[in-house]
């Protein structure tokens, strides 16, 4: 058995419940404090970067789900990434890069897709081009890039003559909207397999990110 002594030493070196619980308390508060600042401060952060995303995101969802409303969720060969439509060359052209018309139904939708986006008032506030382009494979030759410049040029003309072809209302209405060209790649890179509608933004997005990060300027 433990001797009174014992027993004494040990009771001496066990705190009391009342400090232990007042410790505790103590060290929870200063615990809450921490991630309370830590809270503020990634608070202080986030706000300023969802001011400055949020228009962007709002953005590209409407365009997103326009394009969805036309071909759906399965379709693997356009896609809506980086402010750019991208178009499988396969729907449009053969393998001879000639557009053989097996694919009116792609024309027709993607003529639909533009009508929607620019006939919505937000969206077409907030677009200042749409601009056609395929890639021209740059290459050592200037004889040779000069030929591949026409070809390409051409080949990008005719993506959208097809277009205004199959949805003509989309050039009598938003003709001034949409420009061709051909961007030089290097040659030992490969030729993309997407046609790219790149949705040139107009200042209206800028103007907003300045307008919701005012109030964080102070």
């Amino acid at each position: 058995m433990i001797s009174f002594d014992m027993k004494s030493y040990i009771t001496k070196l066990i705190m009391p419940p009342g400090p232990i619980l007042s410790m505790t308390l103590i060290g929870l508060l200063l615990l809450s404090a921490l991630l309370y600042y830590r809270a503020i401060k990634i608070q202080r952060f986030l706000e300023p970067a969802l001011a400055v995303s949020e228009p962007r995101i709002k953005f590209n969802k409407d365009i997103n789900n326009l394009l969805v409303k036309e071909f759906g969720t399965t379709s693997t060969g356009i896609k809506f990434r980086r402010g750019s439509v991208l178009v499988d060359q396969s729907f449009l052209f053969s393998t001879a890069h000639q557009m053989d018309g097996s694919h009116p139904l792609i024309l027709k939708k993607l003529g639909r897709f533009f009508l929607s986006v620019l006939g919505d008032q937000y969206l077409r506030d907030r677009i200042s081009l749409v601009l056609v382009s395929t890639n021209l494979p740059f290459t050592g030759d200037p004889r040779l890039n000069k030929e591949l410049r026409f070809q390409v040029g051409e080949r990008t003309a005719l993506i959208l003559n097809s277009l205004y072809a199959a949805e003509p209302e989309l050039e009598q209405k938003f003709g001034k909207y949409f420009a061709v060209t051909a961007i030089p790649v290097d040659a030992s890179g490969g030729e993309t397999n997407s046609i790219e509608f790149r949705l040139i933004p107009t200042e209206r997005l800028h103007i907003e990110v300045l307008e919701r990060l005012e109030k964080y300027s102070y």
